[in-house]
């Protein structure tokens, strides 16, 4: 009952926050509901993993009694203390994560005021998080030219970003599938970015770097490209090798700018430190590199 109240409680004061906000500020009436509906999203999940993990607690305490009632010891084991604290710790990481992957979906609409339905994000596509630092680097370093290894959902926030703090420049998006170029052709048309981005059909061909063969993005698609100032490095699929991502840099350093950014996105994974560690040791000295705690990890690379 406390914790019913509780959350009564909550959402009404987030509700209200969220009418100041509105009638303070020039969000706009689509944002302020998204807001609203967001927080209150946010708060119905926090309860539920709260009742969840009382519950738990409450079968740890009263389930050996019930379950000699119904079936042997042996057969029936009673719910351990540790099991109950380790699901409680996954419920808990699972509520922090989500509620950040919320806020910075919030902060993405708030800054770039989307317009139109969105693709789904996380898993396979970028991740709110993810797109919200894309979005800063943008705003921060105000690059001209933005090149990316895949396209989605972060070539769509590339332009409206662009289009947002007033940079003229140019987005360029390598896609190897062509039914991928052609939905997020689509999206950038729904959006009224098309004149900012292009998304480049670049079908993989095997390379060759000493004595290992990988697929990498057609030069084709890509050769006539230079003074790149933002390289998001998201694409070719991992699953085609664990180097199908360390093409890009010897393809494409003598194309950046003194001083370009290259993130190179899932560093949580292996194939992707096993990337930069081979960037690191054949450009010594040429970047720093700094990891990103996001929800897949990044690592935002800065040319000397």
């Amino acid at each position: 009952m406390r914790m019913r109240w509780l959350a009564i409680m909550v959402a009404a004061a987030w509700t209200a926050t969220v009418v100041v906000i509105a009638l303070t500020s020039d969000i706009g009436a689509a944002t302020a509901v998204l807001l609203g509906i967001l927080g209150l999203l946010v708060i119905g999940v926090l309860v539920i993993g709260l009742t969840l993990h009382k519950l738990l607690l409450r079968i740890n305490a009263e389930g050996p009694v019930r379950m000699r009632a119904k079936a042997p010891a042996a057969k029936r084991p009673p719910l351990r203390r540790t099991d109950v604290d380790r699901i409680g710790a996954l419920v808990e990481k699972e509520l922090k994560r989500t509620f950040r992957q919320v806020e910075a979906l919030q902060n993405l609409y708030a800054i770039l005021a989307f317009e139109h339905a969105l693709p789904a994000s996380r898993g396979f596509p970028a991740s709110p998080d993810l797109l919200l630092f894309l979005v800063d680097l943008v705003d921060r370093h105000r690059p001209k030219v933005i090149v990316e290894c895949g396209s989605g959902l972060s070539t769509l926030c590339f332009a409206l970003a662009m289009r947002h703090f007033g940079i003229d420049g140019k987005v360029i998006a390598l896609e190897h599938l062509e039914q991928y170029a052609a939905q997020t052709e689509e999206l950038l048309r729904r959006h009224d970015v098309a004149d900012i981005a292009e998304v480049r059909t670049a079908p993989l061909e095997d390379v060759t770097f000493g004595d290992e063969t990988t697929p990498w993005y057609s030069r084709a698609a890509w050769d006539d490209i230079a003074g790149v100032d933002l390289f998001f490095v998201d694409g070719p699929p991992a699953k085609l090798g664990p180097l199908a991502r360390y093409p890009s840099l010897p393809f494409f350093m003598d194309r950046l700018a003194p001083g370009a950014q290259i993130v190179l996105d899932d560093y949580a994974r292996t194939k992707e430190r096993t990337v930069l560690k081979r960037w690191e040791t054949e450009y010594p000295d040429r970047f720093v590199v700094e990891s990103i705690p996001l929800e897949k990890g990044a690592a935002l690379v800065t040319l000397r």
